[in-house]
């Protein structure tokens, strides 16, 4: 099942047809965006407490489920939006509208990308200059990027014989520690590239100007 959440603050940008093919949730304020922008919703989830009363009917009108959470909890609403897919058995997830804004919220999300990969679900942050999504330890072929400019991070421990071929500049057995940042702003030539290593997490930023 493919699953895309609408988080945050309108976004013009949004594909709304690929959206559509998905299970469709809204996140808080994304909610809103969301029906507002003519997309029906399958679950609303949030404490809703940026929407007023009469937004909140909005988003009632425009979705099949509603979860409203209490606005004191330990769990950010994307987070709790995350473990309710977990029982979907989603094959691909999009996040759109999770960055910018609060870099605390921007941080928090990029972590969740690292939370739920050690979960089994490989989820994609999108906004309107950025994807990011995280790799695990292996081989990978990435097809079909959609901007020009391609990094990588180590998120949370070395990444140990990182390869990277078909870019603009390749890498063979590289040790990418948490402090380096070699790896920025590489840059996309081809329809496909690959990516290999041998431990470790690997945040991967496709970006533009």
């Amino acid at each position: 099942m493919k699953i895309a959440i609408i988080s945050g603050a309108p976004q013009p940008w949004l594909d709304l047809e690929e959206i559509r093919s998905s299970f469709v949730i809204g996140v808080d304020y994304g909610a809103l965006t969301a029906v507002n922008q003519g997309l029906h919703l399958n679950l609303a989830i949030g404490d809703f407490d940026s929407v007023t009363d009469l937004e909140f009917e909005v988003i009632k009108q425009g979705s099949s489920e509603i979860i409203k959470l209490s606005p004191q909890k330990n769990e950010t609403d994307t987070e709790v939006a995350l473990n309710v897919v977990l029982a979907k058995q989603a094959t691909e997830v999009v996040i759109y509208g999770a960055l910018g804004g609060r870099i605390d919220h921007s941080l928090a999300n990029i972590r969740l990308l690292l939370q739920f990969i050690k979960k089994g679900i490989s989820i994609t942050l999108v906004d309107q200059k950025n994807i990011l999504t995280i790799l695990s330890p292996g081989q990978h072929e990435i097809k079909q990027p959609r901007l020009p400019y391609i990094s990588f991070f180590a998120l949370e421990s070395t990444v140990e014989n990182l390869t990277l071929t078909g870019l603009k500049y390749p890498l063979k057995n590289y040790t990418l520690t948490q402090e380096d940042i070699r790896c920025i702003s590489n840059e996309i030539i081809d329809s496909s590239f690959n990516v290999s290593f041998s431990s470790g997490y690997l945040l991967m930023i496709y970006s533009c100007d």
